[in-house]
């Protein structure tokens, strides 16, 4: 896919969400992006159980198109070498494992740095490569939890609740990217590449700015607040007399639409801080309002006023909004096994610069010849000796495990 990072080619040895979506980010702005394998299994995303396509996990194709994959085992002795070529010629090399994983392997950065000085290594870590909990494992959820994200959402009064989407693992990976991006800007003064590092801990953190800050300037402790807000009244969820709406800011028009007019002028309503201050009156009054009416004809008479409202869809509704399909944010691609995926688009639109002809996530291995051969020229000895060493790996490996057992 050609975009403004085609000539840019990362190596991605990263697996579940965080470093795979981050590197589709990459994919999706034009880098190669070679994802590297354990042979046999390849990456464990691939077996995730739930709907699939021809066997490939819908897990694995929700973060892995537009990559090449490439089976290789960084344990084995001819499986880092293959991975030290590719690094000679590589610009990123992506890993989302615990600190310490990449040392071991022989691929972190002052190593890497030695055979190609431009290289940029970015980890994407649960806690960050020091402290007192870099060694712990985390996902997702634990980052929601620790971060503080999960005590203000869900309803009052309820348990905590993580968000619907990962949040944690996208905005690592998101973030990744960003140093990703600014370490190639800055590599074209220096020559140099750098690390970059960013957390999934550290993501959520950010993601709290105005909660955060609330209580900075106030020390009062944000809770859940459903849908609302914590400054802004009327905001949020409200049932109608058929479906959900959401509505934001637009006092007092809002009491105008909703033929509530009469309390503009009651005192309790005439600011935005008394509004705050009688905010479960105010919400009440709303709501009753709201449940004359079906949703879809208070948001044709919200729509007018210029009102921020829309209607609460179900992924199923969500997929087939005018607005969605209009951005090209659902495509559909030609699988290699066959038949075509359905998948979410890509969210940055440059018209000038991305042309979006996206490629369906690769099967295990898909370009083992291409890379191997085409790419760093082996031999088909050198492959088969290459393949035997993984295998004996893995048998030993497979052993140990049964031992256990």
């Amino acid at each position: 896919m050609k975009g403004p990072l085609s000539g840019i080619r990362v190596l991605d040895v990263s697996r579940a969400i965080a470093g795979p979506y981050g590197s589709m980010i990459l994919a999706d702005l034009g880098a190669e992006v070679i994802k590297i394998e354990p042979p046999r299994w390849g990456e464990r995303a691939r077996h995730i159980p739930g709907p699939n396509h021809k066997g490939e996990s819908y897990y694995f194709l929700a973060f892995n198109r537009n990559k090449k994959s490439v089976t290789l085992n960084l344990a084995t002795e001819l499986g880092r070498e293959a991975f030290y070529d590719l690094v000679r010629i590589s610009d990123v090399v992506w890993d989302n494992f615990r600190p310490r994983v990449m040392e071991r392997l022989g691929a972190d950065y002052d190593t890497l740095k030695e055979i190609n000085p431009g290289i940029i290594c970015c980890s994407v870590t649960g806690f960050g490569s020091s402290g007192p909990y870099r060694d712990r494992p985390s996902f997702d959820l634990v980052a929601q939890a620790i971060s503080g994200v999960m005590s203000i959402t869900g309803e009052p009064g309820g348990p905590p609740l993580r968000s619907g989407p990962p949040v944690a693992d996208l905005v690592g990976g998101m973030f990744g990217v960003h140093g990703v991006l600014a370490a190639l800007y800055q590599r074209t003064f220096t020559g140099k590449g750098q690390r970059v590092e960013t957390s999934l801990l550290d993501g959520q953190v950010s993601n709290l700015t105005y909660q955060m800050s609330y209580y900075l300037c106030g020390g009062e402790v944000p809770g859940p607040m459903g849908s609302g807000h914590l400054s802004l009244v009327p905001y949020g969820a409200y049932k109608a007399k058929e479906g959900y709406l959401v509505m934001g800011v637009g006092w007092p028009r809002v009491a105008r639409v909703l033929g509530i007019e009469e309390i503009i002028d009651d005192h309790r309503f005439e600011s935005g801080e008394s509004r705050l201050e009688h905010k479960e009156e105010l919400d009440s009054l709303v709501q009753q309002a709201f449940l004359k009416e079906k949703a879809e004809d208070w948001l044709a008479v919200l729509e007018v006023e210029d009102i921020p409202c829309g209607p609460v869809n179900a992924i199923d509704k969500a997929i087939s909004d005018p607005q969605i399909i209009h951005n090209n944010m659902i495509v559909s691609v030609k699988h290699p096994l066959g038949g075509e995926v359905r998948m979410v688009g890509n969210p940055i639109k440059m018209p000038q610069s991305i042309e979006e002809e996206f490629t369906a996530p690769p099967t295990l291995g898909q370009h083992d010849h291409e890379i191997l051969v085409e790419l760093l020229g082996y031999s088909e000895e050198r492959i088969e000796r290459l393949r035997e060493e993984e295998e004996r790996r893995a048998e030993k490996l497979l052993a140990s495990l049964q031992k256990r057992a």
